[in-house]
């Protein structure tokens, strides 16, 4: 059986199926990179827009083609949110699973074929998304979970203010102790210690209260 693209809107579970599937799909990433030459850091992963062109017929049912578009059509409404704030509603564009998360950016509606009445019968659709990310997907596009801070041991550094510096809580020194396998705290730096390259975990402004949670 044939497996039909849809429109699923994600609050209500509403779906709304393609009269015909789409010939080709482009789905883009784009690195954002920062500095040149040698220097290169990376930044975030942004998603590009998806752009879908979809092909609408209700000629031979003699019946008007916008019983079926407009449908998408209300979905560049801002129907969701607050009364101070509302915005058109988050749709999955699915097609053997989902495929792309976003709101509808632009619509482009093309009626190509009409009945004697002027009752349009034909439409073509060039539909856009814009990507639209849960806070835990923007933060690993941004490269956070991967994120690391590097610090060389001083003979006069101590835990507490490593912590303090690199993550802006002297409370973070549990953090930093159990990464690196620092064990006997209270006599950090020994002469082992001076030199080493201790790894610092990006925390993202969370608190590490005992060893071993965050």
């Amino acid at each position: 059986m044939l497996e039909m693209a849809k429109i699923v809107v994600q609050k209500t579970g509403e779906q709304i199926p393609v009269m015909y599937n789409p010939t080709e799909l482009s789905l883009n990433k784009t690195v954002v990179l920062l500095g040149q030459g040698s220097n290169i850091q990376f930044q975030r992963v942004e998603d590009d827009d998806l752009t879908v062109s979809l092909f609408f017929d209700t000629y031979e049912q003699q019946i008007d083609v916008r019983t079926k578009t407009d449908k998408i059509a209300a979905l560049t409404q801002p129907t969701v949110g607050t009364a101070d704030r509302r915005e058109p509603p988050v749709v999955v564009f699915t097609w053997a699973g989902p495929l792309f998360t976003g709101m509808i950016s632009k619509l482009d509606q093309k009626f190509t074929m009409f009945l004697r009445s002027g009752i349009p019968v034909r439409a073509e659709l060039s539909v856009t998304f814009k990507r639209v990310l849960t806070p835990e997907e923007d933060q690993h596009d941004q490269g956070k979970f991967n994120c690391r801070q590097l610090w060389l041991v001083r003979e006069n550094d101590r835990l507490y203010m490593i912590a303090q510096k690199t993550l802006g809580s002297p409370d973070q020194w549990r953090l930093i102790a159990q990464t690196n396998g620092i064990y006997n705290v209270l006599d950090f730096p020994t002469r082992e210690d001076v030199g080493r390259t201790l790894v610092i975990i990006d925390t993202h402004g969370e608190t590490f209260n005992e060893v071993g949670n965050v």
